[in-house]
């Protein structure tokens, strides 16, 4: 499956203290592939759904790395988002906000970001941010 210019709905989360904040960021035209991957073991054959998603710099407005979004303020981290693993996304819009991550996985086909690479040093028209989701 490969779809350009698609629309993604990322949950964010911030920890304070042990309470996890739940914020959600409308990203589009990202660029979304991957397959489906059978995985074969002694015991079972498994299905593992892996997908690659490619953030524009043109959606990253209000994107801050991690270290500052984890040393912000939970009242001005609601402005802006950062990528990291164990957020999750979904495809397409979702008008309804989310309390804990449980909720999220229950409601929607929502995919846990695995991995998070940042590409922001190329030249304008490549920059952009890879997620690994599953």
């Amino acid at each position: 499956m490969f779809t350009n210019h698609t629309t993604i709905t990322l949950f964010c989360s911030k920890a304070l203290g042990r309470e996890k904040l739940w914020s959600k960021y409308t990203l589009r035209d990202v660029n979304f592939h991957g397959a489906d991957q059978l995985l074969v073991s002694d015991k079972e054959v498994k299905r593992s759904e892996e997908y690659i998603i490619r953030v524009p710099h043109s959606a990253l407005e209000n994107y801050v790395d991690k270290a500052t979004y984890k040393a912000m303020p939970a009242d001005e981290a609601y402005n802006c988002f950062t990528l990291k693993k164990g957020d999750y996304i979904v495809q397409g819009e979702v008008d309804c906000d989310i309390s804990n991550a449980a909720d999220l996985i229950k409601n929607y086909d929502a995919l846990e970001i695995v991995s998070v690479t940042e590409n922001l040093n190329a030249s304008n028209y490549s920059k952009h941010i890879k997620l690994v989701v599953k």
